[in-house]
């Protein structure tokens, strides 16, 4: 694969703490809706295997802008690695709820055109600066757009 133009940095140390926390309130929901049974579930989860998970998570994070697309690298367990055609990208969506206001984070949500489903493509987590990772990735996408309209062939 050819050299990225691009590689975002990614604030590791808050989205591991956010992770983390993500994971042991919503296990603590659940468990409430349970009886409690998942408030046991999260109290061990988040004495145990919590850290661990998160600290993984957040190092393989990897977020790379090439020419023509943006590329998606996360997961512990279930690996997803995707290759998003930066012409399919329509927007990117700014997203922070109060967790990830807490820990001073930003989550870019990539939209894309036929995905045929209503939630995002893609999941951008803790990049040092949102809105000019934002700006790279629509410039990137606009540029291929103008190349697009001058050599129609390709």
């Amino acid at each position: 694969m050819a050299e990225p133009i691009h590689t975002f940095d990614i604030q590791r140390p808050q989205i591991e703490k956010y992770f983390y926390w993500s994971t042991t309130l919503r296990l603590g929901f659940i468990g409430l809706a349970l009886w409690g049974v998942g408030v046991i579930v999260a109290f061990v989860y988040a004495l145990t295997f919590g850290k661990w998970l998160s600290r993984k998570q957040a190092k393989v994070l990897d977020y790379r802008l090439y020419e023509t697309n943006l590329f998606v690298h996360h997961g512990v367990f279930f690996i997803k690695r995707k290759n998003i055609p930066l012409d399919r990208v329509t927007d990117i969506v700014l997203t922070q709820g109060p967790l990830l206001r807490y820990f001073g984070l930003w989550r870019l949500d990539i939209q894309t055109a036929g995905s045929g489903q209503q939630k995002a493509e893609a999941y951008l987590y803790g990049l040092n600066d949102p809105e000019q990772a934002k700006e790279v990735i629509l410039n990137a996408r606009d540029v291929i757009a103008i190349n697009n309209k001058q050599n129609p062939g390709f």
